[in-house]
């Protein structure tokens, strides 16, 4: 939590520069107090399925981590060392409930907590625009939080797994003190490897991945697609938008990539025996699950097309919404020996 910290004071200090930027003509939605977050009511918890056990699958079958049950029924046995504790047992995995993004378009509104922690006089409010490149789209701008919530550790259930996080309910990022969530020329000057992934040819390659993500299926080298979401860059609050679901969805899936650019998102081994660092995101790892404004039937993968699953998601004047992220979950459950 050391480098979360340092980096929201880093961001902190920078607010006075983002609250220059002009205000466009927002459309904020109200910041309602009846969002603060409830686990046993808000999470939709059929999506922890299927759960693996030795390579024994629970539950419906999921397209995203095919590879990764297939690989837990062909090796259900594992070992672990970290320094000097040796432990062996069965390989575990299951989707586990871990973070949540609020998408606002009022700023400084935390939906997790039903409050609005950061009034910004009008700038940095969230705005909907007509892009003048002769293709009749819009765009949207909205604001950013991440949360580090683990439903498990809240709820006080399977603290005996290895792979069930320690840490407790935290806010690792707000994107309202990123100067460069305002700007996507700012964001291009930190990350310039944004420019790669702005021609044509990167463009076309995500056609695929929309193909793969309308069948429940993501390609994870195609790192920055994010579908019929769009693309992860540039890293900014402004995304294209043809359904405002399908754009919130963006725009959460953006954060979490971002989160791995900071170095601040980890992912569990294939073996089930660590944590490791994950600069790069790898999209079949997570899926989300909409909670506000009106609750999902089901998790969503990454870049999964508005016409398959967003229908019925808008209610009337409540343009802020929150996300549940389900990430991919490994561990090797045993005992370990003396």
């Amino acid at each position: 939590m050391t480098r979360i910290t340092s980096v929201l004071r880093a961001g902190a200090a920078a607010i006075a520069l983002a609250l220059l930027v002009p205000a466009t003509p927002a459309h904020a939605s109200k910041c309602e107090a009846g969002t603060v977050f409830n686990p046993i009511t808000k999470v939709r918890w059929n999506c922890i399925f299927p759960i693996t056990i030795g390579g024994v699958r629970v539950g419906s079958f999921d397209k995203l981590d095919k590879a990764l049950d297939a690989q837990s029924a062909s090796k259900p046995l594992c070992a672990c060392r970290k320094g000097a504790t040796f432990w062996f047992g069965v390989k575990v995995s299951f989707w586990s409930p871990n973070r949540m993004v609020d998408v606002v378009t009022e700023p400084g509104c935390m939906m997790a907590l039903g409050v609005d922690l950061l009034p910004t006089g009008g700038k940095l409010q969230g705005s909907q625009s007509s892009i003048s490149d002769g293709t009749n789209t819009t765009k949207l701008f909205a604001q950013a939080h991440y949360y580090i919530s683990p439903v498990w550790k809240m709820l006080d259930m399977f603290t005996d797994l290895p792979c069930i996080e320690d840490e407790g309910f935290d806010v690792a990022m707000i994107t309202e003190v990123l100067p460069t969530w305002q700007s996507g020329t700012l964001g291009a000057i930190i990350q310039p490897e944004g420019i790669l992934f702005g021609n044509p040819a990167a463009g076309l390659a995500c056609m695929a991945d929309s193909a793969a993500a309308a069948a429940g299926k993501t390609i994870d080298p195609l790192f920055w697609c994010m579908g019929s979401w769009g693309s992860t860059y540039p890293i900014a609050g402004d995304i294209h938008m043809g359904d405002r679901v399908e754009a919130w969805a963006g725009l959460a899936a953006r954060t979490t990539f971002m989160m791995g650019r900071l170095g601040l998102l980890t992912i569990h081994s294939e073996d089930g025996c660590s944590l490791k660092a994950q600069p790069i995101w790898t999209k079949s790892r997570y899926k989300l699950q909409i909670m506000e404004p009106v609750k999902g039937g089901k998790c969503v993968n990454i870049g999964r097309p508005g016409a398959l699953w967003t229908s019925g998601k808008h209610a009337p004047g409540k343009d802020n919404a929150q996300f549940m992220l389900f990430e991919k979950a490994i561990c090797c459950a045993g005992v370990s020996t003396p």
